[in-house]
């Protein structure tokens, strides 16, 4: 992989104009809707008039980043403050990263298009051990400098500055040392006040042009802000001490309450991973599972009230124009309100055809109510994680489930229809045997025969390999990769004899580094930057996983850091049990990494409850019993808010949408500008989205999964713009063509156009029976630049009785097709320049929809010719129906 030299002419112009986002981005590059911005929800910003400018960047391709919660709501949360201006970027596909680097071009935000290096802050969501490799390419694309050292100490005022970057996220959050280098700051916990907190500092600082170095000092003044390069290891050679005395010795991580209401900010316009609205329900967990970091992170509990919640899905669906929502938490079983809330929603939006769905859940605490609200007219999946195979081994974990409860909960969903279950599970956990491994292929087994009297269960089972983590009872574990191979051939021989199941592994090498990574020190940083120059990025694992493994293990055995961190483990579970009291004390005692990170938890407490671990003692939910003195609660991180169980309301039966055919609306429109690198199927849910928003009835289809009746005549290749399109719109009342245009046209996006509207039979032909013909325009340059004669080319397609077309069928086997009965006519539209030409194709179009396309006109041409042509400005500028 090539990688830049950071000039400083590059930043010194940083903050020149936008880049020429349409000389960029083009067909050409994978999904190039992605890079265009403007979506739903995005305001007008004043660049020239704020005084701090923030680019949150999220280090992952804009379907993943965009759909974040928290990316969204902090996005939202900077841009209400006065003065200040929030801008967001994301990885890119290795094909715009290419063409970036080819033409020395920085990465850039996708709302203002202006280059990243011309931001004051670039905030980077690490939530993922093996994220940081990305993080450093996205630096790189910038063509800024990876380390923190390297970025000089001149002011953020001066414009040859480079922005201060910093991280955040729970992977930030619990041990941000193997990251230090490359961060100028690190933002701890909750980030809804910090960030604000932190933009307020920086706008005097720009205002008094304090240098880079003061303008840090003065932000580790900030609670919840770690700047590394001012701690240093103490005398140990392991604590982190603070090098100016004034300075925190533990940094407290921020909390902050959940603002439901931030959440609707903006709707993508390309399908996302988390493709619908999302509020959050609840933050933190007190369940107190041994394994699990986040439930450790993020205490104390916060309900969100009742009424809040609702209002937000009410309004955010309002809004967005989603047809589905979801309600996020930890553990949104835990959330007592979640019953009545759910059925209130249900009631509410009966009628909308809307799906309400619910991340990972307690099965102890699934019943009616919940499998009713989940789903709607599409019934949603379910999610449940025992996480181990047998009682003795959830007491030892902390889990709080037993078998009684799982099979309850599985039973309570096959008796409100559902047929497909999704059971996660860990292997490798403290204490585990193989009964226990085994254990989980005979839970399995169990589910299935005790409830086959209500049908077939057919169970999608997902095995991860447990990583101890750090902040959590388990952080002193050890683990082996070896013997997560041998559990997972035991478990793959076992699960043979099972039908009706899936099962996926997660591959022991990903793991086995995200164990390295995650609990190392400073001493790392080399280790990140050479797997990350061998081409380690987080796509790579999927990509080339051989590849990708050895570049991380090669850096790791360079660096001479080979198991380095194995000092802090205890050893096997058996080792453990051996030490006694005083000697398991002392060893939990060493210093760790992470230790000046205060999370609110105290080590001794983590140390106690690894001593329960081995007597196999539950811990309960202090949110509902009694506290367990983790060292949380009080004045600084506040206390457990959680919200009684309100009265559920009465269920509303579920209506389908409405399906009656009252009127077709006929539309002529426009695609231009931005809006032509947008696919056909995003069209189509763009268009949908707009409908819900407009109010206006239309009209659905029957069947399962019901649908708006939109028909568009013929789909645009990607990159066309168009001038001439139609669409038709069934609507279950009358509609009068005025109406729809005055309403629905505000409610799209620019570069979108309603052109005319007409109102034809219900009962008449459809849309796609009377296109005749399309009209295109094109230009033809010739790779090579030499000047070819042009009329002689055209005139021998135009004269030819035969246009043979070679491709494939959609089996994949070769076929060859006459296309010439198509061709009506082709034509130059002006004098041809030289090596260049612009043409107008005028083509049939058969009732299967198919018609010669300019490719196909390219491709003969580049024959005549005898040369490579690239087709450029390519525009349908008609489709011609039969009335026409």
């Amino acid at each position: 992989m090539q990688k830049c030299v950071v000039s400083p002419a590059v930043i010194a112009n940083a903050i020149d104009a936008p880049i020429d986002f349409a000389d960029l981005v083009d067909a050409g590059i994978k999904k190039p809707a992605r890079y265009m911005g403007h979506e739903l929800g995005v305001e007008p910003r004043d660049w020239l008039g704020s005084q701090v400018r923030w680019a949150l960047t999220y280090p992952e391709i804009y379907e993943v980043g965009s759909s974040n919660l928290g990316h969204i709501i902090l996005y939202s949360i900077l841009n209400a403050v006065p003065g200040q201006l929030c801008d967001r970027a994301y990885l890119p596909g290795s094909d715009l990263a290419s063409r970036l680097r080819e033409r020395h071009q920085p990465l850039f935000a996708v709302e203002s298009r202006r280059p990243l290096p011309g931001f004051d802050l670039l905030g980077f969501s690490l939530s993922y051990e093996l994220g940081a490799t990305n993080i450093l390419e996205m630096l790189d694309l910038c063509r800024l400098p990876i380390r923190a050292s390297a970025r000089g100490d001149l002011p953020l005022s001066d414009p040859a500055a480079p922005p201060l970057i910093f991280a955040g996220g729970p992977t930030a959050t619990s041990n941000p040392e193997p990251y230090a280098a490359f961060f100028d700051f690190i933002a701890l916990g909750d980030g809804e006040e910090l960030l604000p907190e932190i933009g307020l500092v920086v706008a005097q600082a720009k205002a008094e042009n304090l240098s880079r170095s003061d303008l840090l000092r003065d932000l580790a003044h900030v609670p919840g802000v770690y700047v590394p390069s001012l701690y240093a290891p103490g005398e140990d050679g392991v604590t982190l001490q603070p090098l100016d005395p004034e300075l925190p010795s533990r940094v407290l991580r921020r909390v902050a309450t959940p603002m439901p209401h931030y959440a609707m900010g903006l709707v993508p316009n390309v399908e996302t991973v988390h493709d619908r609205l999302t509020v959050e329900i609840r933050r933190g967990c007190t369940r107190g599972c041994r394994f699990c970091q986040p439930g450790m992170l993020t205490r104390p509990a916060r309900d969100v009230e009742p009424e809040a919640v609702i209002e937000a899905v009410e309004t955010g669906m309002k809004q967005t124009g989603y047809s589905d929502f979801s309600l996020l938490s930890l553990s949104c079983s835990d959330y007592l309100a979640l019953p009545a809330v759910g059925v209130e929603l249900r009631n509410r939006l009966a009628d909308q055809n809307i799906t309400l769905q619910l991340p990972s859940q307690r099965v102890d605490r699934f019943d009616n109510h919940i499998a009713h609200i989940l789903g709607g007219t599409r019934q949603a999946g379910l999610t449940f994680a025992p996480e181990a195979g047998t009682q003795r081994l959830r007491d030892i974990v902390n889990k709080g489930l037993t078998d009684d409860d799982l099979l309850n909960g599985i039973r309570t969903a096959m008796q409100n229809g559902y047929r497909k279950v999704k059971l996660y599970f860990m292997i490798g956990l403290p204490g585990e045997t193989d009964t226990d491994v085994l254990g989980i292929v005979e839970t399995c087994e169990m589910l299935q025969q005790r409830c086959r009297e209500l049908g077939r269960l057919n169970l999608n089972i997902t095995i991860s390999n447990f990583t101890p983590k750090p902040h959590t009872p388990f952080q002193w574990h050890s683990v082996s990769t070896d013997e997560f191979v041998r559990r997972q051939s035991l478990l793959r021989h076992a699960f043979k004899a099972l039908r009706g199941l899936k099962v996926n592994f997660t591959d022991v090498r990903l793991s086995a580094m995200e164990d390295f990574v995650g609990r190392s020190d400073r001493r790392l940083a080399p280790v990140i930057e050479a797997a990350w120059r061998a081409g380690a990025g987080m796509d790579a694992w999927f990509e080339s996983l051989d590849r990708t493994y050895e570049a991380w293990t090669g850096a790791i055995a360079e660096a001479g850091l080979k198991g380095h961190y194995r000092q802090m483990e205890l050893g096997s579970w058996s080792s453990v049990a051996a030490l006694d009291r005083e000697d398991l004390e002392a060893f939990c005692r060493q210093p760790l990494p992470w230790d000046h990170i205060d999370t609110g938890i105290d080590k001794r407490w983590l140390a106690d409850d690894l001593k329960r671990a081995l007597a196999a003692a539950v811990v309960p939910d202090c949110s509902f019993d009694g506290c367990s003195s983790c060292g949380v609660c009080g004045p600084d991180l506040g206390h457990n808010v959680v919200v009684p169980a309100p009265a559920i309301p009465t269920q509303v039966a579920a209506k389908a949408p409405p399906s009656q055919r009252a009127c077709r609306l006929r539309i002529r429109f426009a695609k231009v500008g931005s809006m032509a690198l947008l696919s056909h199927l995003d069209l189509v849910r763009m268009l949908e989205r707009s409908l819900r928003r407009s109010g206006l009835p239309i009209s659905f289809s029957g069947g399962f999964h019901p649908l708006p009746r939109i028909q568009i005549a013929l789909a645009l290749p990607l990159g066309a713009r168009a001038h001439g399109e139609w669409m038709d719109l069934e609507f279950s009342e009358q509609l009068t063509p005025e109406h729809l245009l005055q309403t629905l046209q505000p409610l799209l996006p620019d570069g979108m156009r309603l052109l005319e509207v007409e109102e034809v039979p219900v009962n008449g032909p459809s849309l796609s029976q009377e296109v005749q013909s399309a009209v295109w325009s094109f230009g033809l340059v010739v790779e090579s630049g030499i000047s070819p004669d042009w009329s002689a080319a055209v005139e021998a397609i135009t004269a030819s009785s035969q246009l043979i077309w070679h491709d494939t069928d959609k089996k994949g086997r070769p076929r060859e097709r006459d296309c010439r009965s198509a061709l009506i006519s082709l034509r130059p539209l002006a004098e041809p320049k030289g090596h260049a030409l612009s043409l107008l194709l005028e083509t049939d179009v058969d009732p299967m929809g198919r018609s010669l396309r300019p490719l196909q006109i390219q491709h003969w041409l580049s024959e005549q010719i005898g040369d490579s042509l690239k087709l450029q400005e390519l525009c349908r500028e008609e489709l011609r129906l039969a009335r026409c």
